[in-house]
C-alpha cells in the first residue's frame, strides 16, 4: 500500500518528465489532488475528485502498487526513466492532508487557547475582521492576534498607518462587545526588507504584536543569515513568521545558518512560527526540532485568509508534534497575558 505523499511525488515527477503542455498540466493537477485528499487513497480504494480524465488510468495503476519500490518502478516506466531534478527539493518535508488528519491530535487541539496569525480584508484576506473573529470564537479560542500585512508588501494591499489605526478601532469595538468571549489583540505581519530592517517604523510598533516575515528574495541562492539576524535585533519583534519562506512544489526556502538564527532568536526572546498553511508548513519538523534544542519558543499559525483556513492550526500542531515540541513551549496553549510576555512587544 502506498501513501498519498508517495503517490503524489510519483505524479509530480511524472509531470516533470513532460514538456510544458496538456500532459504535464494534467499530471500536476492529479498530484495536487492526491496530496490534498483527506483520506489515504489506498485505504479508501477510490481516487480523489479533481484528477483529469485523461490520466485516470495511469493514476489508478500507480495507486494499486504494493509498496513504494513498486511505485517507483512503475513511475519510471511511464516517465521513460526520468529521476527528477531540483524542483523535488521544494516538496521535501511536507505532510499530506491524509497524514495530518490521521494524527491523533484532537485532545491537544482542544487545549489551544489562542490564535496568532490570520488575515482580513484589511490586507489580502477574503473576510472581514468580524467574520474572522466569529469563526475563531466558534473554534473555541479565547484570544487572537490580528496580523494583516503592512505597506511594505504592496502586492497584497498591505496596510498603511491610517488603515492600521482604523483596524485598531475596529478591534477595540469588538472587545467592548465580545472581549469576554474572545479578546482580539492588534498586530501586524511586517515585511523584512532586504537589509533586515522592518517596513514598520519603530514609533508605529507601540502596542502591536509584530510578526516579522520574509516575502521577497525567497528564490535567491544567497545566504540570508545576516538578513534574519538583523531582523531579530529590531525592537518590537514578537515572532519570526514562516522563517524559511518555503512553498510546496515551488521553492525550497532560503539558505541560512539556522543554528545561528535560532540561537539568536532564543537569546532575544523572539518566538518562531510553525506555520500550518498546507502549502507552507514552515518551519518543518527537522528545523523545529533544532530550534527546540537551542531553547526557542514557538507559536502555531494557521495563516488563515478565510474562515475555513483556521483548521490549518491542525497542520501546525502536527509539525510541532512530529518535532517533539511540548505544549509549554508553545504560546497558543497559554492564557493571553502569559503568551504575550515577551521582550519583543513594545508597550
Amino acid at each position: 500500500m502506498v501513501s498519498n505523499r508517495a503517490l503524489a511525488e510519483a505524479l509530480f515527477r511524472l509531470a516533470e518528465s513532460f514538456p510544458p503542455g496538456d500532459a504535464r498540466l494534467a499530471y500536476l493537477r492529479a498530484a495536487y489532488a492526491v496530496f490534498d485528499e483527506p483520506r489515504e487513497v489506498a485505504a479508501a480504494r477510490r481516487l480523489p475528485a479533481g484528477i483529469p480524465f485523461e490520466v485516470l488510468p495511469t493514476v489508478s495503476l500507480l495507486a494499486r502498487c504494493r509498496g513504494e519500490d513498486a511505485l517507483a518502478a512503475a513511475a519510471a516506466r511511464f516517465s521513460g526513466g526520468y529521476s527528477g531534478h531540483r524542483q523535488g527539493l521544494a516538496r521535501q518535508g511536507f505532510f499530506s492532508a491524509a497524514e495530518v488528519l490521521a494524527l491523533p491530535v484532537e485532545e491537544q487541539a482542544r487545549k489551544l487557547r489562542g490564535a496568532v496569525h490570520f488575515h482580513t480584508r484589511a490586507s489580502d484576506g477574503s473576510s472581514s475582521l468580524e467574520t474572522m473573529a466569529h469563526a475563531l470564537r466558534r473554534r473555541g479560542y479565547f484570544w487572537a492576534v490580528v496580523t494583516d500585512h503592512t505597506q511594505g508588501l504592496a502586492c497584497v494591499n498591505g496596510m498603511d498607518s491610517r488603515a492600521l489605526e482604523l483596524q485598531k478601532r475596529a478591534i477595540a469595538r469588538w472587545n467592548e462587545r465580545h472581549g469576554d468571549e474572545l479578546e482580539l489583540v492588534p498586530g501586524v505581519e511586517a515585511e523584512i526588507l532586504e537589509d533586515g530592517r522592518l517596513d514598520v517604523p519603530r514609533s508605529h510598533r507601540q502596542g502591536l504584536v509584530v510578526l516579522a516575515g520574509l516575502h521577497t528574495g525567497l528564490g535567491s541562492s544567497r545566504d540570508q543569515t545576516s538578513r534574519l539576524l538583523r531582523a531579530l535585533e529590531e525592537p518590537g519583534v514578537f515572532a519570526l513568521a514562516h522563517p524559511k519562506g518555503r512553498l510546496f512544489a515551488r521553492r525550497p526556502g532560503i539558505r541560512a545558518n539556522w543554528e545561528k538564527v535560532f540561537a539568536a532568536a532564543a537569546a532575544a526572546g523572539v518566538i518562531l512560527e510553525i506555520n500550518g498553511f498546507p502549502r507552507r508548513q514552515d518551519l518543518e519538523p527537522t528545523l523545529a526540532k533544532l530550534a527546540l534544542e537551542l531553547g526557542c519558543r514557538f507559536m502555531l499559525g494557521s495563516d488563515a485568509h478565510h474562515p475555513r483556513h483556521l483548521v490549518f492550526d491542525r497542520w501546525a500542531l502536527a509539525i510541532a508534534t512530529a518535532a517533539g515540541v511540548p505544549p509549554e513551549r508553545v504560546v497558543n496553549f497559554q492564557p493571553l497575558g502569559r503568551a504575550l510576555e515577551s521582550p519583543g512587544v513594545l508597550s
